[in-house]
């Protein structure tokens, strides 16, 4: 890409802006700065500081490379507004807007304030050179703000000379005039020159730019802008690709229109139809459908071949009714609520691209689905690993033995080297995995003759309760995934910091001293008969090397049973040398 190096007039961008002539890609974030950020702004112009290149892009105002957007207020502060854009912002939005903010005072509110507010100099300050004090701003409901209005309100010049102010809004025009109507005769020679000096440094401030030339491709001027965007939020592919393919299909109103009418889409999405990484899950999931590169850069170069409404309605539907059915379902994966029990969200991407297909093997999907999450295969980047599973997995149905790496490597791993004992964090894939097998296997809570799978309230709870471990000057690492489980918070609380000893006790009570009852229970909750004896011989008197014994034989126990679940998940097949060792 050719950058040409230049400089612009900010107060002739701002004009052109309100003229429609200067307007925004629609891909640009919202203009999210505070009246602080503004404020700020405006003293560094008022000192001549450098506040940054601006990235310009020179378009055929007939011919937009992406759909446009105003400058923010734009089309409430001029009637006649006319979207007739010769060049796009594509960094420097922020900056802009602040600008326009202060000088044009359109009727929106900035960022954390619920009123618009409007901008002023302190004279006083500007003659002491004071410009942190120079600078600042009012609410148009605040009374002091509304003292300096007449009766059509309008500036009453007389009281802002009174105060010795200067808004921000007379900078627009010809302040020339103003100054020698209005303030002149108030101040000296020397004065009047400090004050012009400082406000000619606002009205004929140049920005640096580097100019984007006509004819540049769309895909490689987003990702530019996707590199050095200044917001301080990841601009999203989709985002751009809406500004993208605007001529032919408007992605962010399909994207709304399957939020509406799919309410699995609703729950996998949280609910926040504004979050739109879902929406890119369709387009990814398409694209390699299609064979089509899922990279960023590749997936900018999209184009109506490849996408358009009917094939988006499609996505829409098979993910819902399809993917979405199964992996919502707790019976199924064991994850309902996607916040908290969904290990990888992007795995969706490989599942919604192999239901596109009408022949798919369920079977060795769920393989590779639970080989990924106990084998922690997306915790970083993914776009690559997604792209090489649904290759290796298309391969995979037509060819038994072309067993996909991460199912072969989960395999060969989870009896060797594969371990629960070091995984402690929630948001861990294996951890969620874990509290997975309890819904898919019915667990039901330890006092509650419930399913856990039924409700809503439920604590992660250590089996060996930690407030007793610590009391009892017990050093294990209590917190990990083979030491938790799920139960009600109820009854989470109602055990406490009970010896397990004691709380088994009260469930063999509330069971009517039937053990096989007990025993049943805690079964689904991956703790068989041996654990069980070793959980009902701790008590308040066993001694700290008697709990950490047990504590640790169980947890051995404990990994072994939840090793053999994921086995028959991931069609782990026992050879003669695993036998042997």
């Amino acid at each position: 890409m050719q950058l040409s190096q230049g400089s612009k007039s900010l107060l002739d961008l701002t004009k052109k802006a309100y003229k429609g002539e200067v307007m925004l890609p629609d891909f640009q974030r919202n203009f999210v700065w505070t009246r602080q950020d503004v404020e700020e702004l405006l003293k560094s112009l008022l000192e001549d500081m450098f506040i940054g290149t601006f990235l310009v892009h020179n378009v055929e105002p007939s011919n937009p490379p992406f759909k446009t957007i105003a400058i923010e207020g734009a089309k409430l502060v001029n009637p006649d507004y006319r979207a007739n854009s010769s060049l796009l912002i594509l960094d420097g939005q922020q900056r802009l807007s602040s600008y326009f903010y202060a000088l044009y005072c359109p009727e929106t509110t900035l960022k954390n304030v619920s009123h618009p507010y409007r901008f002023f100099i302190k004279i006083d300050e500007l003659l002491n050179d004071n410009i942190d004090d120079a600078v600042f701003s009012w609410s148009i409901y605040y009374r002091k703000y509304k003292a300096l209005l007449d009766d059509d309100g309008a500036y009453d010049m007389q009281t802002l000379k009174e105060e010795k102010l200067i808004p921000f809004s007379f900078l627009k025009d010809d302040f020339t005039e103003v100054w020698y109507e209005n303030y002149k005769e108030d101040f000296s020679d020397e004065d009047g020159r400090k004050i012009r000096d400082y406000i000619n440094n606002v009205i004929n401030y140049n920005v640096l730019t580097l100019d984007v030339s006509l004819g540049e491709k769309p895909e490689t001027i987003a990702v530019l802008f996707e590199k050095i965007n200044r917001t301080g939020v990841k601009l999203s592919v989709f985002d751009l690709l809406t500004a993208r393919l605007y001529k032919f299909l408007n992605l962010r109103e399909e994207w709304e229109k399957s939020f509406g009418e799919h309410l699995n889409i609703q729950k996998f999405a949280l609910d926040n139809k504004r979050d739109t990484t879902v929406p890119y899950y369709f387009i990814q999931a398409i694209a390699l459908y299609e064979g089509l590169s899922i990279k960023a850069r590749d997936m900018l170069k999209i184009d109506e071949k490849h996408i358009n409404q009917k094939i988006w309605e499609e996505t829409a539907d098979v993910f819902n009714d399809a993917v979405l059915e199964r992996l919502l379902d707790k019976n199924e994966y064991g994850v309902g609520d996607v916040s908290k029990w969904l290990p990888y969200k992007p795995m969706a991407v490989v599942m919604l691209a192999l239901f596109k297909h009408e022949e798919k093997d369920i079977a060795k999907i769920n393989q590779w689905y639970w080989s990924s999450v106990f084998g922690e295969r997306y915790a970083g980047s993914t776009d690559t690993k997604l792209t090489k599973d649904y290759k290796d997995l298309m391969k995979w149905f037509d060819d038994d033995s072309k067993v996909p790496e991460v199912v072969l490597e989960m395999r060969n791993m989870l009896f060797k080297t594969f371990t629960i004992k070091d995984k402690k964090y929630a948001g861990n894939s294996v951890y969620k995995g874990v509290f997975n097998l309890l819904f898919m296997h019915d667990a039901k809570d330890f006092y509650e003759n419930d399913k856990l799978k039924f409700s809503d309230e439920l604590d992660d709870h250590h089996i060996f309760p930690k407030k007793y471990l610590e009391n009892k000057g017990v050093e294990v690492d209590w917190d990990m995934v083979a030491n938790r489980t799920l139960i009600g918070s109820k009854t989470n609380k109602r055990i406490s910091k009970k010896a397990p000893g004691i709380y088994l006790q009260e469930m063999l009570k509330n069971n009517g001293n039937d053990k096989k009852s007990v025993k049943a229970i805690l079964e689904k909750h991956f703790i068989n008969d041996a654990m069980y004896k070793i959980l009902l011989s701790v008590n308040e008197n066993s001694t700290k090397e008697e709990i950490t014994k047990a504590f640790n034989d169980f947890v051995d126990h404990r990994e072994k049973i939840i090793q053999n679940h994921i086995a028959n998940l991931i069609g782990f097949e026992e050879t003669d040398e695993d036998k042997e060792n």
